[in-house]
């Protein structure tokens, strides 16, 4: 391994390498995590455009000629949103470095500070107590809004905008709590459904009922999501499989 390369894989801000083709050629630990992938090999190879922002926060198609940070020579700071693996928009603010005599781009990112400044205003709304740290405080809430999930996953209208709209907090404010994790919250509706449904096959119940009873409309997206998680289709669960 290079200087580079392990400079890039250990630091502890997310940094991400863009080619002169605009693909990824290296991600480190951080930003895997903060995207939600599971090891560099989801990322590297693949183009950088499609992985970070594929779309915009509406949902409406990002083209690739209007991205600021592919082939950039370099930017100040700025705010983009990056859309994680589980298909959550991400509020960031970025910036690039032109490397490798201009054939390579090096983009460092981090939560976008506004988001994190949401999240303290309403922490302090909420008065915690006088000795409880700002980073407790976050865990806490954090805690709370899975405790929300727990009791209202099976809903299939049940969604990141409903569980932020709960808390009285706005969705980019949750998604930063939970991007301190790893994680999203929509990552995490998807993990307790997924969870409940593996149950719910293990103890005898037809895929079908397990999907309904779990969140899921469409037998499609829940058998897709159900193999990616566990590497098995939901009909080959073993009927004696213990809750897990």
């Amino acid at each position: 391994m290079d200087l580079l390369a392990q400079v890039v894989r250990e630091a502890p801000v997310p940094l991400w390498l863009i080619d002169s083709q605009g693909l990824v050629a290296l991600a480190n630990l951080e930003a895997i995590r903060f995207l939600g992938y599971r090891t560099e090999n989801d990322v590297v190879g693949g183009p950088s455009h499609e992985l970070l922002h594929r779309s915009r926060p509406d949902g409406t198609p990002y083209p690739e000629h209007e991205c600021p940070i592919v082939g950039s020579a370099g930017s100040a700071p700025a705010t983009e949103c990056f859309v994680t693996r589980a298909g959550d928009a991400r509020p960031v603010r970025w910036s690039t470095r032109s490397i490798s005599d201009g054939h390579a781009t090096l983009l460092s990112f981090s939560p976008e500070p506004r988001a994190e400044a949401q999240i303290v205003r309403e922490l302090r709304r909420r008065g915690p107590g006088p000795r409880t740290s700002p980073a407790q405080a976050r865990a806490e809430l954090r805690e709370s809004l899975c405790r929300t999930i727990s009791r209202r996953f099976t809903d299939p209208q049940f969604t990141t905008a409903e569980l932020a709209a709960s808390a009285h907090l706005s969705v980019r404010s949750v998604q930063a709590l939970f991007a301190e994790t790893g994680t999203s919250p929509a990552a995490e509706i998807r993990r307790v459904r997924l969870e409940h449904a593996r149950a719910l096959l293990g103890r005898g119940h037809a895929v079908q009922t397990a999907c309904l009873a779990s969140g899921f409309l469409d037998p499609g997206t829940f058998a897709r999501a159900f193999r990616q998680r566990f590497g098995c289709a939901p009909s080959q669960v073993p009927a004696s499989l213990a809750p897990v």
